[in-house]
């Protein structure tokens, strides 16, 4: 039987293709947003949606942007002002302190964005309303985030129409489903890292697989890991690396893991074996990071789908937790 994790990732290209066939918001073609400030903000994989957004918007916009976490920004004074755009990552829209954090940027004065699936509530504290893609079936989120991602990719090609090109080179080169050559062998011990905004892709994927697999999955920068965790490794251990061919840095990672015995699954744009943009080659690592998830759910007997709702006492202590 497919789980609905297994469909939902299959089903992202044909959504992606939806997406940026349906306008964005009136307002986004009207707005200077190429020239102001942009706060992007969410949580678990709503910030990763952030913080890939970030580098998107660095890279092909301005550096005028910061990604924040939800909780962090309501916990912390942070400046904004009536001239920022304050854009809010929550597809099922009922996140505290996402909506929190919307409400707190609404009286600051500055536009305040919602980026949301299909049927969330409405919300008064955003001046615009992005949707995605019809809500999530299953707990671990994979097509609502890269729909989100998609949203973003549309938004900036109303100032550069090239990356829509490349993005639709992508979809059409990208063939799912992917085929993981090479499970980790240590589960036990297993670290993903990433530089960059494959730093997000490992964050998020390291996400994918304790919700999945319910492992307890480290995930850190490149750099991050270089300047304390890597002594955590050994013969035991198993590193997942998201890096580029054009990395210098990565060779530190595998020289070090090298002399220690470790086990190190090496991910780039050459790897993956797709002919597609090198821009978008950590969308491809993304994605690739979500069928190891389901890869290792089926491995380990896990339900993908559940995010352990099915059992006791997970079911109960899940009661006691607020969202």
């Amino acid at each position: 039987m497919v789980s609905l994790y297994e469909t939902n990732v299959l089903n992202q290209l044909k959504e992606w293709k939806g997406i940026l066939h349906s306008n964005l918001p009136h307002a986004l073609y009207t707005i200077n947003s190429d020239k102001r400030k942009v706060v992007f903000v969410g949580i678990g994989s709503s910030y990763w949606a952030a913080r890939i957004s970030e580098f998107l918007w660095r890279d092909h916009i301005n550096p005028n942007c910061i990604s924040l976490q939800s909780y962090d920004f309501v916990g912390s004074p942070h400046c904004l002002t009536a001239n920022d755009i304050f854009v809010v990552f929550s597809h099922r829209g009922t996140k505290t302190f996402s909506i929190q954090a919307l409400e707190v940027a609404k009286k600051s004065g500055a536009l305040t964005i919602l980026v949301t699936g299909f049927g969330s509530p409405n919300n008064s504290a955003a001046d615009i309303r992005i949707e995605t893609c019809p809500q999530e079936n299953c707990g671990a989120f994979t097509i609502s985030l890269t729909s989100a991602i998609t949203r973003i990719i549309q938004w900036i090609g109303l100032f550069d129409n090239e990356i829509i090109e490349r993005f639709r080179t992508t979809i059409d080169n990208i063939k799912l489903p992917i085929t993981v050559q090479r499970l980790p062998t240590s589960v036990t011990n297993f670290v993903i890292i990433g530089d960059l905004i494959r730093e997000a892709v490992a964050h998020e994927v390291a996400l994918k697989i304790s919700e999945t697999c319910y492992l307890p999955v480290r995930s850190f920068g490149l750099e991050q890991f270089l300047h304390g965790p890597k002594v955590t490794i050994d013969k035991q251990a198993s590193i997942l690396a998201f890096t580029s061919a054009t990395q210098p840095r990565k060779g530190c990672v595998l020289d070090y893991a090298q002399a220690i015995g470790t086990e190190v699954i090496e991910i780039n744009e050459y790897t993956l074996g797709f002919d597609i943009p090198r821009e978008f080659a950590w969308l491809a690592q993304l994605l690739y990071g979500q069928y190891l998830a389901l890869e290792l759910s089926r491995k380990l007997g896990t339900d993908p789908d559940t995010v352990r709702a099915d059992q006791s006492p997970y079911k109960e202590a899940r009661s006691t937790v607020n969202l």
